[in-house]
C-alpha cells in the first residue's frame, strides 16, 4: 500500500514528471477519464459516471500519499472547492429544515454528491495537472476535437435510424445519443466551440494549417448535432456564444477567425437545411413563437407551455419556503386531467434550485457560474496566450451553461452535472498558474 501511495503522490523531481514512466501512464489515464467525461458519456450509458468516480479515489490515494505535505493548489482552486461545497451545504441544510423528508433519492447523489467529490481531484490531482499543464492542454485539444465530430456522426446515424438497436435515445426524430436530446445538443455546442479553440491553438503551434480546418470542421459538426437534436435551448444560447469568440478575435485583431466563425455559421445552415427534413427547424421554431402567443397558465400542454407552468408552480413553492425550499428533490408538477404528465423538475436550473432548496440554493447555482465566469474571464487577458485560449474556452462552458439552465435542468442528470465540473475543474486549473508558475514548462511532443 505504501508504494502505491508513493505511485499516486507524484513526487517533485528535478524534471517534469511527465518525462518518468509513470508520469506517462497517468498523464493518458487523465486524458482518457475527461474524455469520457466530456464525450463519450453522450454514447456510452454511465460512462461519465465511472469516470467521475474514478478521479475521486484517485484524488483521494494521492491525498492520503502526501499528507503533511501540504494541499499545493491554487487560491482560486481553493475557492472553486469552497463555491462546489455550497451545493452540499443547501441540500444538507434543506434536507434537515424539512425533516429529513426527500421524495426523490437521486436527488442527493446528483447533483449533490457530485459536487462533494470536488475536493478529492483538485488537492489530490491538480497540482499534477498544473505542474504539467502545458504538455496536458496540448493532448486535451485533440479530444475535444475528436469529440465534436463523434457527436455529429452519432447525431447522424441516430436520426438516420442506422444505430437504433444500439442507441435508443430518448426523443422521437430527435438525436440525443444515449442521453437525453436536450443534454446531447447543449453539450455537442459546447464540445464544437471548444474544438474550434483547439484547432486555431494546434494550428499556432505546429505551423500547420490541416489542424486550424481541423478546427473550424469540428465548429460546423458540432453546431450540427445540436441542431439534429432539436435542443431549442442551445440556439438561444448560440448568439452569445459566438458574441463571446468574436469579441475575443476583435481584441486581438485576429482577423481570419472573424471570418471563419461567419463562413462556418452560414455553412451550418446550408448544410442543416439539407440534412433536415422539411421545413423541420423553421416548424419547430414557429411552434415555440406559437406557444407563447397562445399560452394558457391553467390549460396549455405544449412543451413551452408546460415549462411556462412549472416555472409559475416553482415560485409558488419557493414562496412558501424561501429560505430552505420545500426539500431537495420535492418538486413535483402534474398538470389536471387523466393522462396529464407528471414532472418532477421545473424545467429550469434556476426554479428547481430555488423551489428546492430556497435561496441558499439559488446562491449556490449563481456562484457556481459567476466565480468561474470571474476567473476565467481574468485569466483569459492572460499574458501567455495558451492559458489564455484555456479560459477563454472555460468562459464558454460557463456562459453556455448558465444560458441553458434558463429552459432545462442540466445539474439533474449525472451526464450534465459531471461535464460542468469536470470541464470547468480542468479548465480552471491548467489556466491557473500553479504555485511554481516561475519555472518555465518544458513542452513536450
Amino acid at each position: 500500500m505504501n508504494f502505491l501511495f508513493r505511485f499516486l503522490a507524484f513526487p517533485q523531481s528535478e524534471h517534469d514528471l511527465s518525462d518518468t514512466a509513470p508520469g506517462r501512464f497517468w498523464l493518458w489515464v487523465f486524458l482518457l477519464l475527461f474524455s469520457c467525461i466530456s464525450f463519450v458519456g453522450l454514447v456510452l450509458v454511465k460512462a461519465e459516471s465511472w469516470a467521475w468516480t474514478a478521479l475521486s479515489l484517485l484524488g483521494l490515494l494521492v491525498l492520503l500519499g502526501r499528507r503533511g505535505q501540504g494541499l499545493g493548489v491554487s487560491k482560486s482552486l481553493r475557492a472553486w472547492v469552497i463555491v462546489c461545497l455550497l451545493w452540499c451545504v443547501a441540500a444538507l441544510s434543506s434536507w434537515a429544515a424539512n425533516g429529513f423528508l426527500v421524495s426523490q433519492g437521486r436527488e442527493l447523489d446528483t447533483p449533490y454528491l457530485k459536487f462533494l467529490l470536488v475536493p478529492f481531484i483538485v488537492f489530490g490531482l491538480a497540482p499534477f495537472w498544473q505542474g504539467n499543464a502545458q504538455r496536458i492542454a496540448n493532448k486535451l485539444w485533440v479530444c475535444y476535437i475528436v469529440g465534436a465530430i463523434l457527436c455529429f456522426a452519432t447525431a447522424y446515424a441516430q436520426v438516420h435510424g442506422w444505430l437504433d438497436a444500439w442507441l435508443v435515445g430518448e426523443g422521437i426524430g430527435r438525436a440525443g445519443g444515449a442521453v437525453n436530446p436536450i443534454y446531447f445538443g447543449n453539450i455537442s455546442l459546447l464540445l464544437g466551440l471548444l474544438g474550434l479553440l483547439s484547432g486555431l491553438k494546434l494550428a499556432r503551434r505546429h505551423g500547420a494549417l490541416g489542424w486550424g480546418l481541423l478546427g473550424w470542421f469540428a465548429l460546423l459538426c458540432g453546431l450540427l448535432a445540436s441542431l439534429l437534436s432539436m435542443s431549442r435551448g442551445g440556439w438561444v444560447a448560440l448568439p452569445f456564444l459566438l458574441l463571446i469568440v468574436v469579441a475575443s478575435a476583435w481584441a486581438r485583431r485576429q482577423k481570419g477567425r472573424l471570418i471563419g466563425i461567419v463562413g462556418v455559421f452560414l455553412a451550418g445552415i446550408l448544410v442543416a437545411q439539407a440534412l433536415m427534413p422539411g421545413d423541420v427547424l423553421r416548424h419547430r421554431v414557429g411552434l415555440a413563437y406559437t406557444a407563447l402567443l397562445s399560452f394558457d397558465p391553467n390549460a396549455s400542454q405544449d412543451s413551452v407551455g408546460y415549462r411556462l407552468r412549472m416555472w409559475k408552480h416553482a415560485l409558488d413553492v419557493t414562496v412558501e419556503h424561501p429560505l430552505f425550499g420545500a426539500g431537495p428533490g420535492s418538486y413535483v408538477f402534474e398538470a389536471e386531467g387523466v393522462d396529464s404528465p407528471r414532472f418532477r423538475h421545473a424545467h429550469s436550473d434556476y426554479f428547481n434550485a430555488a423551489a428546492n432548496l430556497g435561496l441558499l440554493g439559488l446562491l449556490a447555482l449563481l456562484f457556481s457560474y459567476a466565480y468561474p465566469a470571474w476567473r476565467f474571464f481574468r485569466l483569459s487577458r492572460s499574458v501567455e496566450p495558451w492559458r489564455a485560449e484555456i479560459a477563454l474556452g472555460g468562459l464558454l462552458v460557463v456562459t453556455g451553461y448558465a444560458i441553458f439552465s434558463l429552459t432545462d435542468v442540466m445539474f439533474y442528470r449525472s451526464i450534465g452535472t459531471v461535464f460542468y465540473l469536470g470541464t470547468v475543474t480542468l479548465l480552471l486549473a491548467l489556466a491557473e498558474p500553479g504555485q511554481e508558475a516561475t519555472r518555465t514548462e518544458r513542452i513536450g511532443p
